[in-house]
Formats: structure tokens, sequence, C-alpha cells
């Protein structure tokens, strides 16, 4: 036993309670989440109470959904002690208690005064109706861990993010993820079986998530703040699936650190994957966008750039393409393209405006300006641009059919030329916290839109 390292539980509530090291107090569980793990004397928490790791099982796709997650009826026990360890029992389940979560929790020091979690979790469907499972493209519907480090992403522009990618170690093989806010394969649908390890760097103390025994892994990185999903995967035919009472699903890991000097060979062998086409994605600037600025662009900080996105929101995604123009613009030859071939409708937007993402927040009072350069060929439907805006309370920012919506005059014939469309909203008060930029088609043929403005009127 390493002298000193008598560790002891003391419960703060019935799914509460934190670990001590002596009389220092290296991790904390709340509401069955880990919101501190401090793996050595002097180091910082790994992981922070605004996010904490859940220790139960959920359907990260669905986890507000009380039927998908094992959130309800939490109780945190301890089980064993011993030298150096000691040992708790998490369970929970869904509300209605279709499914229960147990996680068996061994919180050890080793020989450095090092600490580190091992997690063996299980799943069990109790008897009735089933446990339904949804299809999630990214990474396992059934989730075992969710990992946000301190630091590793915040909407505070002025401070920096710590971390600068991932590391997934399969066997021999090293892969580096770089951060960027794209949704790119490089994030998705990431391998692991027993014994690879996920890590995140290059900092002086860097979380690294082992692979226990089990069935394999698929996990998932976030393109908004780089945390990562960890689950296993149960609609292998993308469709959704109804897990029969009496099954059961285990997983194991084991949460630690390690210092920059031991993960920085790692770092420097491993092979940088590729965000593949959708580096493609042009920026967003904030100021005038001629869409000459993509992901591939050198004089970019692809740690704290912003994509434009797409959205089809009716007819067939066969019918429907989005597509960045390299030869057809207003002022240079880029714009952004959107071709119907069948009545559809879709959009470009950019949805990472306030202060959630990096930007100083929007005035009370201030006013909102958009405008755009537009040219049609075998338009039959409308054009226009609009902002989507979420005021701080009123309903979730989570869900978008309760924005407001300020749209500008609509085109609906060919004018042969580019054709400005603008919008000015009111004075907004209260404040809005989410501004989305719309530039849509409904309808059938092909619209370009460059020299896209926004503007605070304040």
């Amino acid at each position: 036993m390493p002298r000193g390292a008598i560790l002891s539980f003391k419960s703060t509530a019935a799914d509460s309670g934190r670990i001590l090291l002596g009389s220092r107090c290296v991790a904390e569980i709340r509401e069955l989440a880990l919101v501190k793990f401090v793996p050595w004397a002097g180091a910082v928490s790994l992981v922070g109470r605004d996010v904490g790791v859940p220790l139960l099982w959920q359907q990260y796709g669905n986890h507000q959904d009380p039927e998908r997650s094992a959130r309800y009826h939490r109780r945190l026990s301890l089980q064993k002690a011993g030298p150096g360890w000691l040992r708790l029992r998490a369970v929970g389940s869904t509300q209605s208690r279709s499914m229960t979560s147990t996680f068996e929790l061994t919180f050890r020091v080793d020989a450095r005064q090092r600490l580190s979690l091992h997690a063996a979790a299980r799943l069990e469907v109790e008897p009735g109706d089933g446990w339904l499972v949804t299809p999630h493209a990214d990474h396992g519907e059934v989730t075992f861990c969710t990992l946000w480090p301190t630091g590793v992403f915040s909407p505070d522009g002025r401070a920096p993010k710590r971390f600068q990618c991932c590391l997934a170690s399969r066997g021999t093989k090293m892969r580096r993820i770089e951060h960027h806010h794209l949704e790119s394969p490089d994030k998705h649908r990431i391998a692991l079986r027993a014994g690879d390890r996920f890590a995140w760097a290059l900092e002086d103390i860097n979380p690294v998530l082992t692979i226990g025994p089990g069935a394999p892994v698929l996990a998932g990185l976030c393109a908004y703040m780089w945390d990562a999903h960890f689950g296993l995967r149960t609609c292998p035919d993308h469709e959704p699936v109804t897990l029969p009472p009496g099954t059961v699903l285990t997983a194991d890991y084991t949460l630690a650190a390690v210092a920059r000097a031991e993960l920085e060979p790692d770092c420097k062998r491993a092979q940088l994957l590729s965000p593949g086409r959708a580096a493609d994605t042009p920026v967003w600037t904030g100021g005038l966008h001629t869409f000459k600025e993509t992901f591939r662009s050198a004089d970019i900080d692809r740690n704290t750039a912003w994509p434009w996105a797409t959205a089809i929101t009716a007819g067939s995604a066969d019918d429907v393409e989005l597509a960045r123009e390299r030869w057809f613009g207003s002022s240079e030859c880029f714009s952004l393209r959107i071709h119907h071939r069948a009545k559809a409708a879709s959009m470009w937007l950019a949805s990472t405006l306030g202060p959630a993402f990096g930007e100083p927040p929007f005035r009370r009072g201030g006013k909102l300006f958009l405008r755009a350069l537009v040219f049609t060929r075998g338009l039959r439907g409308t054009v226009r641009v609009a902002l989507r805006v979420h005021r701080q309370g009123r309903g979730s920012v989570f869900d978008v059919a309760g924005y407001e919506v300020f749209p500008s005059a609509t085109l609906n014939t060919d004018e042969g030329q580019w054709t400005e469309l603008r919008l000015t909203t009111p004075a907004l008060a209260p404040a809005p916290d989410r501004v989305h930029v719309l530039l849509e088609l409904d309808g059938e043929g092909r619209v370009w839109f460059d020299d896209v403005q926004f503007l605070r009127l304040d």
C-alpha cells in the first residue's frame, strides 16, 4: 500500500458523495455524475461541474427523454474498501424502471499516488414491454460514458481552449483527430476494442480512457465542444430496435491521466486523420461573406472557426443539392448554391452567432441587419433570407420551432441579374442569445447566394 494512500468515501446525498485521499478531496460524484477527478496532487481536475461524466447508461441522442436515460431513482453506496482503493455502486433506472443501470466504480491510488477510476457498467432491460433504442449515425446508440475534459471548450471567446486534438490508439496504430468544429468522418464511428485508448492532448495533464473487456465500442467526438461519447451499437440496420426483457449489456473502462512527457511521443507518431470533403465547408467570418474561405484555408484558425451548415426541411434529399460554388459569384467566383430538381425546401444556415460560440453578447434594444445578393435560374418557388432569433427567457434554445423568424421580402421570378434581399429587425428586448442566418429556397430551380452580410445595429 502506498504510504498515506488511504481512500475514504463521504456520502453527501443518496446519489452523491466525495472520495477523499487522507483529508484531500480527489473526486466527487453528484447525481451519479463525476464532477471532480484530480489524478495527482497539484493537478487540475480532469472534469468539471458544468458537464460531469454520467455514471449511468443512456441513449445520448435522446438523453433528455425520461425513458432513454437511467438518471432516475438514483443511488450511490460504498461496497468495499481496502489499502489504496475503494469500490462504489451507482444504480439508476429510467423513469418507468424499464431499464436498470448499475456501475461498479473502483477508485485506486498507485505507488506514485496517482488516482484512477475503473468502471464496470451493466445494463439490464426489466420485465415489461422492452426498451426502445433508436439509431445514432455517429456512435453507438447506448452510451456508457460521455467525457468532456475541463477547459477543452469554452463559449468565452477570450478563454484559450485546452487540448488541440484527440488520440485514438488501436493496438499499435495511433490516430490523431484535430479539434475543429466540422461534422466530419474523422470524428464519427471510432471503433475501439479491449485495450484501446482514447486521449485528449496535449497539455501538462491529459485524460486517457482505456476500454476494458467486452463488446466492441463505437465512439464519436462532438464537433461543438469536443466531448466524446462511448457506446454500444444495438441498431445494426439503422432501424429502431426494442431490446426484449432480460437483455443485458456490459461495458468496462478505466479513466486516468498521463503527463505531457508520456503522451508527447504518441502525438508525434500518430497519423493525422483527414476531415475529408468536409474541409471544403465555408467558414462563418462574421462580416461580409464572399465564400472564399473554407476550412482548407491556411489563414484561418481551425480551432476557433465555425462552419456554415445545410438543412433540408421538406422534400426528398435525392432532389436537393447544396454546394459551395467555385466558378460563379457576384464579387468573386465563389457563392453558395442550392439546386432543387423537384419541389423541396432547404437552406444554407449559420447557427453559431452569439455568446455561446465565443462572440460578444447581443445588446438589449439593438437591431440586426442582414443582406445578400441572389441569382436564380429556372425558379419555380420562392427565395428569401431570414434571421431566426432566440431571446433570453423565451423557451429552450434547443427548440428552433420556438424561435422568432424575421424574413426578407421574397424573390419568385428569375431576374437575370444579381438581386439584393435585405432585412432589419425591430429593436430586440430582451436581447437575443442565439441568432441563425438562413438562406432559403422553397420550390424548384437553382439559386446562388453571395456577398452575405450580417450586422449588429447597436
